[in-house]
């Protein structure tokens, strides 16, 4: 049998019964003419099924006078035929196709935006960032950019976050923060009463401002945690019971010592622009843009984007609608390898930032030292130990008869 060639099988195949007396004859004969039988099958003597294509079938009629055989179709099968059912179930066929671009147009859209592990900023905040960010609802999932550039943007804008994380669920964004550990703003005395200031962390006394309160340490002595450092009764120190209850107020500066355990991979993603950049407009109507499917499309796969709107004016009326200038730049996260002495360095401004921010206002560093630093399964792993100045003053509620 000669191969059979993919278009040809396009108008539709049939199988077919012949009975006849001369059956041999026939497959003989239209063999001989190049008609293409298949699957040739005796069901009996006088009986034979085999599987044709169309344009063959309607080459028989002699074949089939000469040896006096009967021909009865038994099934169809290829395209043809299923079009022709499809087209008498049309509205059934437009009903699934429907669904399936409905399935589609749904599956691929933002329908819900989460916001997880905020406690003080503002969840309104960090959804207004997604939303520059181009997450929001009723985007186009294949219009927004990767989960790593959407965590990387948010973590340079919100640096009073020590991680960010974003995914995708099926049609639900979520964002994931952790927010970084701060010194409370303390609150007046006055709120909880009279009080004493006592020592929050041990540490060497640098300096002291006493607004009111009697001190019972002086600078350079050394406490512990938990050591009074200003009395809120003025008089006896012997005696307790006795001189005014007026509260303690100020700050004691003491230097301190902390400890962090810092990682820092060899190998950083970084963000590189290719100074290729082209324009987009898109019409807005009440400050949202209207972004059409196939209008305009990207032509980068990754970018940043920077729009300047133009709103229509009539006289000295803003109208609340009018065109967007979006213009794109071209960038690619390229993975970098780093020296070993650069991740250390790297290292040490993150924790000292990190430590900065858990300390609070007025504190800083005055000197830090990198402890058994070593690289491990691609990461420089190290200590850290900082010096620091800060307020250690705490409020301790003077107690009833204390």
């Amino acid at each position: 049998m000669p191969q059979i060639e993919w278009p040809r099988q396009l108008t539709g195949q049939l199988v077919v019964e012949l009975t006849g007396p001369e059956l041999i004859r026939f497959i003989n004969e239209a063999t001989r003419v190049r008609l293409e039988l298949q699957s040739i099958t005796w069901m009996g003597t006088g009986k034979v099924r085999l599987t044709l294509f169309v344009s063959d079938f309607f080459r028989l009629r002699p074949l089939l006078r000469s040896t006096g055989t009967k021909v009865r179709i038994i099934r169809k099968k290829g395209f043809p035929f299923w079009w022709m059912r499809l087209m008498r179930r049309r509205f059934f066929a437009w009903g699934i196709l429907l669904f399936l671009l409905l399935l589609f147009s749904l599956s691929s859209v933002v329908w819900s935006v989460e916001v997880e592990g905020n406690e003080r900023i503002p969840e309104s905040e960090l959804r207004t960032l997604l939303r520059e960010e181009g997450v929001y609802i009723g985007q186009l999932k294949y219009r927004m950019k990767s989960a790593e550039e959407i965590q990387y943007r948010l973590g340079e804008k919100m640096p009073q976050l020590s991680w960010v994380g974003f995914r995708m669920e099926g049609t639900r964004a979520v964002l994931t923060v952790v927010e970084r550990k701060r010194v409370e703003e303390e609150r007046d005395p006055t709120d909880r009463g009279p009080v004493n200031l006592i020592a929050k962390r041990g540490g060497l006394i640098v300096d002291m401002h006493v607004e009111r309160g009697r001190p019972v340490v002086e600078v350079k002595d050394v406490v512990k945690k938990g050591q009074l450092l200003v009395s809120g009764r003025y008089g006896n120190p012997a005696q307790t019971e006795t001189g005014s209850l007026v509260g303690a107020k100020g700050k004691v500066w003491g230097q301190v010592w902390y400890e962090s355990e810092v990682e820092v991979p060899l190998v950083q993603k970084r963000k590189v622009y290719t100074g290729n950049r082209e324009k987009g407009y898109y019409p807005f109507i009440a400050s949202r843009i209207v972004r059409l499917p196939f209008w305009q499309e990207e032509s980068f796969t990754q970018l940043e984007s920077i729009q300047h709107v133009k709103a229509i004016q009539f006289g000295r009326w803003r109208l609340p609608f009018g065109w967007v200038e979006e213009e794109r730049l071209e960038m690619e996260w390229v993975k970098q390898k780093i020296p070993e002495k650069e991740a250390i360095a790297l290292g040490v401004e993150r924790a000292r930032e990190d430590l900065l921010s858990q300390m609070g206002e007025g504190s800083r560093v005055v000197d830090q030292k990198v402890l058994h630093p070593r690289v491990d399964s691609g990461k420089v792993v190290m200590k850290i130990q900082f010096d620091a100045i800060e307020d250690i003053a705490h409020p301790q509620p003077i107690l009833q008869g204390e």
